[in-house]
């Protein structure tokens, strides 16, 4: 894995990106439909995404979130 720094917001980032391809899942995460391997139900009416890499730190789609992520993850994978 490569790790890039970068000189933007995650808020700025959310703006540029190919909305087809990223998603914005939560608060601290922008993730790429190609890197998600498995999407599972998670406590509270949130999903857990395991991407095809090793990585530590859970990514969890935030409640508010989940419709819409259903949305982008079925129509574009």
């Amino acid at each position: 894995m490569r790790k890039f720094i970068i000189d933007y917001t995650l808020e700025s980032l959310d703006e540029i990106l190919d909305p087809k391809i990223f998603y914005r899942v939560n608060r601290s995460y922008i993730v790429n439909i190609s890197a998600i391997q498995d999407v599972v139900v998670f406590s509270n009416s949130r999903l857990k995404i395991s991407p095809h890499i090793k990585w530590e730190p859970q990514i969890i789609v935030s409640r508010e979130k989940v419709g819409s992520f259903k949305e982008w993850f079925d129509g574009t994978h």
